[in-house]
């Protein structure tokens, strides 16, 4: 008997009709599948009826990745090893960038089970695609240090880090805290460095910004409770 795949599939990242964000393969992949891993079954139900999925909720099976250690990953993925295809189906975005799920991929690949990653919005990518800033080398952060003082090290070494490798250096924060480290930036960086936010990605609301942060010290914006992606950089002008 042949082993089923593990289908990555990409989720919302805003409500806005998800299903036009997702093209026909993807979504001919995912209307195949009766068997999900997800990080909340709730929503990943939601996002599923939001594309009009073809088949009732009730025949759909969906295991919650958190409630699951990494030793039991396996067990996660018996229906594979029984000729199953099974949907990894990220909470936002893409599974295992940003976002859990790549252990589960790891998992797959030690049982010889193929990956297929499917077509679909990732925040990090939109965001790096609207900065203007170093698409050829770059570093995601993910969450910073919350004290001011790690805080101030850790941009301060990201900065001196692009300015001699030519490095866009990404990150994100919890969205109620977003407003107050956009003022740290401001204080923290060098009024040539240049910073970028991506805000609300692919809502009617969508933001992207990118200035100096001399030129930001001169305009407003609000980023409170909104999901924000950072991205910074000193280095050479990108041609």
């Amino acid at each position: 008997m042949s082993k089923g795949q593990l289908v990555l599939i990409p989720s919302a990242l805003s409500a806005n009709k998800p299903r036009q964000y997702l093209p026909e393969r993807s979504l001919e992949w995912i209307f195949d599948l009766t068997h999900f891993i997800a990080e909340r079954s709730k929503t990943a139900r939601q996002f599923l009826k939001s594309l009009d999925f073809p088949k009732p909720m009730s025949e759909i099976h969906v295991v919650e990745l958190h409630k699951h250690q990494e030793e039991d990953y396996n067990e996660l993925l018996q229906p594979c090893l029984e000729g199953i295809n099974v949907g990894l189906l990220s909470e936002a975005g893409v599974p295992g960038v940003a976002d859990p799920g790549g252990g589960v991929v790891r998992a797959a690949h030690d049982l010889g089970i193929d990956v297929v990653p499917l077509i679909g919005p990732s925040s990090l990518l939109l965001a790096l695609m609207a900065s203007g800033m170093n698409g050829q080398k770059f570093t995601f952060h993910g969450y910073l240090p919350k004290d001011d003082k790690s805080l101030h090290k850790a941009l301060t070494q990201m900065e001196g880090e692009s300015r001699r490798e030519n490095t866009t250096h990404m990150f994100i924060e919890t969205p109620f805290r977003n407003q107050k480290l956009h003022a740290t930036l401001l204080k923290v960086l060098s009024s040539d460095t240049r910073l970028s936010v991506s805000v609300e990605l692919t809502s009617n609301n969508e933001v992207n910004r990118s200035k100096s942060i001399q030129e930001w010290k001169k305009i407003k914006i609000n980023l409170d409770k909104k999901p924000t992606v950072f991205l910074i950089y000193s280095g050479e002008k990108v041609k």
